[in-house]
C-alpha cells in the first residue's frame, strides 16, 4: 500500500515477497497488475490531497466505523511518522468515496478477483 514496489522489476531482496516460505504466497496474492494499478490511482489521490499515500490509507481505515484499531507497521521511525500523521489529516466525505470506489474489488474477498 505504500507504493514502494515497482511492478516492472522483480521484488526487492529482503521484502515479504522474497523472504521465507511465505514469499510465494505473498507474490501470488498481491503481485498483480490490478493491485499495482489501484496503488497508482491511490497515489494520485494522495498527491492531489498533499499527503503521503500511507497517511491517506491509514486515514481511510480510521474513517471506517467497523475498524476499532488500524494495524500499522513500520521498520523505521520515518515510516511511523506517515502513519501517525493520519490522526491529524481530515478525510473529506468526497475523498472517502473515491477511496471506497478505488478499492471496492479488494473488499469482496479473493474469489471475486
Amino acid at each position: 500500500m505504500s507504493g514502494k514496489h515497482d511492478p516492472t522489476k522483480p521484488p526487492a531482496d529482503g521484502t515479504r515477497f522474497t523472504l521465507g516460505t511465505a514469499a510465494g504466497t505473498y507474490r501470488d496474492r498481491y503481485w498483480h497488475d490490478q493491485e499495482f494499478a489501484t496503488v497508482a490511482e491511490l497515489r494520485k489521490i494522495a498527491e492531489r490531497e498533499g499527503v503521503a499515500l500511507v497517511t491517506l490509507a491509514v486515514a481511510w481505515v480510521l474513517a471506517n466505523p467497523a475498524v476499532t484499531a488500524p494495524i500499522i507497521g513500520a521498520s523505521r521511525p520515518d515510516q511511523l511518522e506517515a502513519s501517525l500523521a493520519a490522526t491529524d489529516y481530515v478525510l473529506t466525505p468526497e475523498v472517502k468515496v473515491e477511496l471506497d470506489q478505488a478499492t471496492s474489488a479488494f473488499r469482496q474477498g479473493d474469489a471475486a478477483r
